[in-house]
């Protein structure tokens, strides 16, 4: 019997899809579990699987295509089998579009710069044999050589206002232009494009827009000096560059390089286990502890951004930290990522740092109690010991805390033991 193929809900928070395309085509035999095509969600390209086994008889779906958790995409039947009965169930529950009368009315005109005319006002102009004309419409007269008389105007009691000499013939205006015709030659404007809204930045409207108007935000800030952590960072990569330059076996599991943000996120993780406070989030009725330290960090997409999560971050070192960060960036930027790898976690790190910004506050990524944004180091000269004056590279945290959880003595006791591994990078194991 021919059973319709519809879309599944491929990620937790996925109400409708784009369709990219299909791995199928009309005549081929699925089997259940067979991937037919694929599908973009709020955060990744998906493969849709056959559940019934069968010929592909009907495709349904075309490229581009928005389509709702249920829609229908194909038919799968046996060879020969009528199924025209379900492609008729198909458009009687297919509503059409609203369809604008774009010829129902001629447009509105332009609204007047000068205020409304009186009765009263209207009739001592006619009286007085003064042209009835706005101040404005009289300037633009003056200065293109127009005569008012005989003109008429569209303004209350007939006065002739601005509107009424754009209409005129070119023939009528042979004087010079003035500035403010000028102005509006070359004032065109391109026109403006109405944008479809992805799956992706849809999703990030709704909880952005929940997390702010729900969850009651406070921030903390801190500058520290990183100027140790960066010489370590340069010192460690030199000394990966050279263990791989090697090409030994032992030293594939290393990554080729670990960045500023792999170090905060592995000091990010050391600081958690002491401050559990953090990793609490609100149920409402109560607070749910976590036991684990899964870690989100922010990739930024073309459309969007996508939080992939190292799970168990505390149980992790800072070499494979960056190896599993460096893992999961790669396959978020290539839409490769399964629903429990960007899910889930207990606490996120932000970084534009990369982008030059030196300083931001994040949205908290709810049922998360805190998210930690990091800008870009900045060179600045300080006070030394004895006084002296010397350069170091300072860094700016800014952690955004949920209040219904995090006290700002929590807050800022987590911040203290943050610098303090990131001043003294040794520290991060």
């Amino acid at each position: 019997m021919a059973k319709l193929v519809t879309v599944t809900q491929l990620s937790p928070t996925m109400k409708e899809g784009v369709f990219v395309e299909w791995q199928k085509k009309e005549g081929d035999q699925v089997k259940p579990g067979d991937i037919i095509a694929s599908v973009e969600t709020d955060k990744a390209v998906m493969d849709l699987e056959a559940y019934d086994g069968g010929t592909l008889l009907k495709l349904i779906a075309n490229k581009g295509d928005k389509l709702p958790v249920g829609a229908p995409v194909a038919v799968i039947g046996q060879v020969g089998e009528n199924f025209d009965a379900l492609l008729s169930g198909i458009k009687n529950e297919t509503k059409p579009a609203s369809v604008v009368n774009m010829t129902a009315s001629p447009p509105p005109a332009a609204a007047s710069l000068t205020p409304e005319v009186s009765p009263s006002q209207a009739q001592s102009e006619q009286t007085t044999g003064r042209i009835k004309a706005s101040p404005l419409a009289k300037k633009i007269a003056a200065q293109n050589g127009i005569d008012l008389k005989g003109l008429n105007g569209s303004g209350p009691g007939g006065r002739i206002v601005s509107r009424d000499l754009s209409a005129l013939p070119p023939q009528l205006s042979a004087a010079p232009k003035s500035s403010i015709v000028i102005h509006a030659a070359h004032g065109q404007r391109s026109p403006d494009t109405q944008l479809s809204i992805s799956p992706m930045r849809q999703v990030i409207a709704e909880r952005l827009t929940y997390a702010k108007q729900n969850v009651p935000h406070f921030y903390l800030s801190r500058t520290i000096n990183a100027s140790s952590l960066m010489q370590l960072r340069t010192e460690t990569n030199a000394g990966l560059a050279a263990l791989h330059a090697e090409q030994k076996a032992e030293n594939a599991d290393l990554p080729k390089k670990v960045s500023v943000n792999d170090f905060i996120l592995a000091a990010v993780a050391q600081s958690l286990t002491r401050h559990s406070e953090v990793l609490r989030q609100w149920n409402g009725q109560n607070m749910l502890q976590l036991g684990n330290i899964d870690l989100g960090f922010a990739v930024s997409l073309d459309d969007g951004l996508i939080t992939p999560v190292i799970r168990n971050a505390e149980q992790y070192s800072l070499f494979q930290i960056a190896a599993a960060a460096q893992e999961l960036s790669a396959r978020a930027r290539a839409r490769k990522l399964k629903a429990d790898e960007y899910t889930g976690a207990g606490f996120t790190v932000s970084n534009l740092g990369m982008l030059g910004v030196t300083s931001f506050q994040a949205i908290i990524n709810a049922p998360e109690s805190a998210i930690l944004a990091v800008g870009a180091s900045e060179r600045r000269p300080y006070e030394g010991k004895n006084g002296e004056i010397k350069f170091g590279d300072f860094l700016t945290l800014n952690l955004a805390c949920d209040h219904r959880v995090v006290d700002g003595s929590t807050g800022a006791a987590f911040l203290a033991t943050l610098s303090r591994f990131l001043e003294n990078p040794g520290l991060i194991r």
